[in-house]
């Protein structure tokens, strides 16, 4: 511990950060750290920018740039900073981090390790839980966080260690945070995301809007993100060839970054959908979906009971089934008080269970096994 501060850093695997990870779960945590409770907490990283980011939303969270990301560079950068480097954040259960977690436990055997999960069942089985490498791995974290309950309760039958649910919240960047108008909500189903990536399977979203849209007229699909550049030249062009009627209620909106901005587009939509075909944990979008009091539909990902509530404020569709989703949305859509009360469930849902200065201070607590010395008090992240 440098001058009366703890140091917290966060080192990226094979290669670095991207500028956009710096407002979600990897940025998110170390800035709160920071801002919240005085930590001098660094982003680790191989990868050269730009990160604009740093000025705009996370200030005073710090890049240490490698001159490059092999291993041997990362552990030349840890004796350097050991003295400093109180917290060590790894992303992932990765044989990446194994050299590095035994040169920090030599080198600070009172340090604090958090290993962060954003799991998938694919990833996680693809993992011998009895392999000797493995197993002394996990035990040398001192906390080990799972973003949803599925993956958390399915990775404790199978690992011999405590994994705690600590999922990806939202942190409201734009200041000035005030609930939803319900009554401003516009007839809006929203994604956002990398669109048309094979991961998001956005053809899923768009063959069943078509399929709806006849029976629902003044409703309108956003799609917000960058858009695959194959899908834009591919699908995209012939989807509005065989739908040109639908070039007026089909928007590509392109990825917004302003966060206010951002916010709005949740707030005004009443649906929020997710046609995933996998993600790791719960994408940090749903925070910020549920925030906004969007009827949360999704694809039954891992993390799909933790977006819906168990079913309190949305859907669950089988991966890749257009017509299921299209079902849903005519039954949905055609609801006004379904879609009012579980948008009115997922905002106060969002504000309990996904506020990260919450998730962070439960975190502190985990690592340090004392109350955050700040503003904050309770943690409300029942395990």
């Amino acid at each position: 511990m440098r001058e009366g501060r703890r140091g917290m850093y966060c080192f990226a695997p094979y290669g670095g950060w991207y500028d956009q990870q710096l407002t979600k779960n990897v940025g998110v945590v170390p800035y709160i750290f920071h801002k919240e409770y005085g930590f001098h907490s660094v982003m680790v990283t191989g990868r050269g920018g730009p990160y604009p980011s740093l000025d705009t939303y996370v200030k005073g969270l710090e890049l240490a740039r490698m001159e490059s990301p092999e291993q041997e560079h990362l552990l030349d950068y840890m004796e350097k900073q050991a003295e400093d480097m109180d917290v060590f954040v790894m992303h992932g259960p990765l044989p990446f981090y194994y050299a590095l977690l035994e040169r920090y436990r030599e080198l600070r055997p009172d340090g604090k390790v958090y290993l962060e999960l954003d799991p998938n069942g694919w990833w996680m089985n693809r993992i011998p839980p009895d392999q000797e490498l493995f197993q002394r791995f996990l035990s040398q974290c001192d906390v080990i966080g799972v973003s949803c309950r599925r993956m958390q309760r399915y990775l404790s039958a199978k690992w011999p260690c405590r994994l705690d649910y600590l999922p990806n919240g939202y942190y409201d960047f734009a200041g000035g945070d005030v609930h939803v108008d319900f009554n401003g909500k516009e007839n809006v189903i929203l994604t956002v995301g990398r669109i048309g990536t094979a991961q998001k399977a956005s053809q899923v979203l768009l063959e069943a809007f078509a399929a709806t849209a006849p029976a629902l007229p003044g409703w309108r699909l956003r799609l917000i993100g960058n858009i695959d550049r194959a899908f834009e030249r591919g699908y995209k062009k012939k989807y509005f060839e065989r739908y040109p009627e639908l070039r007026d209620c089909v928007e590509f909106t392109g990825p917004i970054q302003d966060k206010k901005r951002l916010m709005e587009e949740y707030r005004r939509a009443k649906i929020f959908a997710l046609t995933s075909a996998m993600e790791g944990g719960t994408p940090n979008v749903v925070a910020e979906a549920l925030y906004g009091g969007c009827y949360m539909i999704t694809s039954d990902i891992d993390g799909a009971s933790d977006v819906v509530d168990d079913g309190a404020c949305g859907e669950i569709f089988p991966i890749g089934s257009t017509r299921a989703l299209a079902d849903i949305l005519l039954r949905v859509c055609r609801d006004p008080k379904r879609l009012l009360a579980g948008g009115q469930r997922a905002e106060v849902y969002g504000r309990e269970n996904f506020d990260f200065l919450k998730i962070a201070a439960r975190l502190h607590y985990l690592l340090f096994d004392e109350p955050p010395r700040n503003r904050i008090s309770g943690n409300g992240m029942g395990v």
